[in-house]
């Protein structure tokens, strides 16, 4: 079975580099999308190999706003594109880490061949507190105007977010597509999918405006869109792990990374070898040259010693 990484980055171009060859196999491919606000010589230059595609379309990336959704599809787009069949996609960030090791992966991909690791609660449902639909209410239009800063944009939009709030302007948590209704779905960046799933979850991007639409206007549409599209089809639902009652944590919806918000993301780092073994995860998140070098060596050590004794 074939693997596709599909990664995005915009910092720390020494850990790109490792962690692609920590994941590194005849059966691992890499699909990588790096800000277009960022040089993308500083990766190339030192990421290279016959199984290493950096996308030549990039996007200029805002966090939380739809130029992620953007880069998700092309990443997912390149991948379907390549002429292997991918038995399984993983979504992954260029400050993440392998915790297990790569037979220990593949044996994982092998095992769960036709299914995928994404998880999703429905935010349109009674059992979701208000509290947290309410930022899924507002409407977040996001402006990029390539001649101003980027904290110039965000100012722009902010002015623009409370101008429809003021005016009473409410984002449904649903949207209509080929005349039926979709409910809205989250879940995490990070995710695993088979070849069909992707490819379904893609061409509906692709084919319906009414998604784009609705998703270039919402909060953090990276953890609701590829979500809502493959949970409001009983076909594909089936595939993913789908969430009922409350909406607890982010984490509790991340399958596949042991993430910490403290209240931002936490940079693993020497002494937290034991947390990241003990939650199971397959990755995690995040990493930083330097700050985690010596807990990613007693990592490395652990992964290759788990492949030799096997």
């Amino acid at each position: 079975m074939n693997i596709a990484y599909l990664i995005s980055a915009f910092t720390d171009p020494q850990h790109l580099k490792r962690l692609i060859n920590a994941l590194n196999t005849e059966h691992a491919f890499f699909f990588i999308h790096i800000d277009k606000k960022i040089d993308i010589r500083q990766f190339k230059n030192i990421c290279k190999g016959s199984n290493i595609f950096f996308l030549p379309d990039r996007v200029r990336v805002y966090w939380g706003t739809y130029s992620q959704v953007e880069f998700q599809m092309r990443l997912i787009k390149a991948a379907l594109s390549d002429g292997h069949r991918f038995g399984k996609m993983f979504m992954l960030s260029g400050q993440d880490y392998p915790l297990w090791s790569n037979e220990k992966i593949m044996q994982w991909a092998e095992d769960t061949k036709g299914r995928d690791m994404i998880s999703g609660i429905c935010i349109d449902s009674d059992d979701v507190e208000e509290k947290y639909k309410q930022l899924y209410r507002l409407n977040r239009p996001q402006t990029d105007i390539k001649w101003t800063s980027p904290k110039m944009n965000d100012i722009t939009s902010k002015a623009l977010r409370k101008t429809l709030l003021m005016v009473g302007s409410k984002k449904p948590l649903n949207l209509t597509v080929d005349d039926q209704l979709w409910h809205l779905y989250k879940g995490s960046d990070y995710f695993a999918l088979t070849h069909d799933t992707a490819e379904y979850a893609y061409k509906q991007w692709r084919r319906h405006k009414e998604i784009k639409d609705y998703f270039k206007t919402s909060f953090a549409p990276s953890e609701t869109c590829i979500h809502t599209i493959i949970f409001n089809n009983p076909k594909y639902s089936k595939k993913g792990d789908l969430h009922t009652g409350n909406y607890t944590t982010l984490q509790a919806l991340t399958p596949l990374h042991h993430i910490e918000y403290d209240p931002v993301i936490k940079v693993w780092k020497d002494g937290d070898f034991d947390e990241l073994m003990d939650s199971g995860k397959m990755f995690a998140r995040k990493f930083e040259s330097d700050t985690s070098d010596s807990l990613m060596d007693i990592i490395d050590k652990m992964r290759e010693d788990v492949t030799t004794s096997n």
